[in-house]
């Protein structure tokens, strides 16, 4: 017991408010990473399968939805997910069945999107949730490369590249440009790190509680205004369902990871 207290360390969570202090790099180094290689090895399956659905159904890829003016022009950052945080969307899970078998081989693996820049756009400057995962970038259709359609976290600057794997820490200050003529798509994923991963049912319950009280914020502006005690009360309470219900509802399809 006196050994696994030495070892526990505390996640960092954006909802506590505050910069990031930490000391994760900016990127990770991809080789060190096993699951990089089943990314890169199957990226184009689930491409096809991703696009495939957005093509037949159109109207799920939606506007970073906690926040429509992440981006600049506004609404110009726009998702599709299979999974959010252990939340599964059971709907798009069914059309990518091959996607959801190779998602299933990664351990740790807590969500997975396709994410969508439009031509002559921004993503504004932010921090992610917490520090408790591997934020990972893969390549899908990328129409530039640098100066024209990049990525930066913290002081460095990379370029996207198809089929390649761009893993980072999604608590540093990121921002994301395409200043080309096309869309670019990347695939984007969170998967736990190692010393998280006994507790990764509370790191995405503490998450998901933070993201329905934007949206609840968004939603009802007097919300906003009030006190301290009233959001903190709010907070712990849609923690403490959302950790009751995860499981619950991750289960409703036989879908699990």
């Amino acid at each position: 017991m006196k050994q696994a207290s030495l070892n526990y360390k505390k996640p960092w969570y954006n909802v506590s408010g505050g910069r990031y202090n930490g000391n994760e790099p900016a990127f990770y180094d991809a080789q060190q990473l096993p699951w990089v290689a089943v990314l890169e090895s199957n990226w184009e399956i689930m491409r096809n399968e991703l696009l495939a659905l957005m093509e037949v159904k159109p109207q799920r890829l939606q506007p970073y939805f906690i926040n429509k003016e992440m981006s600049f022009p506004p609404q110009q950052w726009k998702t599709m997910g299979l999974y959010f945080w252990k939340f599964a969307m059971h709907k798009n899970c069914k059309r990518c069945p091959q996607t959801v078998a190779i998602l299933k081989t990664i351990p740790g693996l807590t969500s997975f999107s396709l994410s969508v820049l439009e031509a002559g756009s921004n993503i504004n400057p932010h921090q992610g949730d917490t520090d408790a995962i591997y934020r990972c970038h893969v390549g899908i259709s990328i129409p530039e490369g640098l100066p024209n359609c990049g990525f930066q976290v913290g002081k460095e600057i990379r370029p996207w590249e198809e089929g390649k794997a761009l893993p980072f820490c999604d608590a540093q200050t990121h921002t994301a440009w395409n200043h080309s003529n096309e869309r670019r798509i990347v695939l984007i994923l969170d998967v736990m790190r190692p010393e998280y991963i006994d507790r990764q049912n509370s790191v995405c319950a503490h998450v998901l509680a933070s993201s329905f009280l934007q949206m609840l914020y968004q939603r009802f502006k007097v919300l906003g205004s009030r006190s301290g005690y009233l959001k903190s009360t709010l907070y712990h309470v849609s923690r403490i369902t959302i950790l009751g219900v995860l499981p619950i509802q991750r289960g409703l399809r036989l879908i699990t990871f």
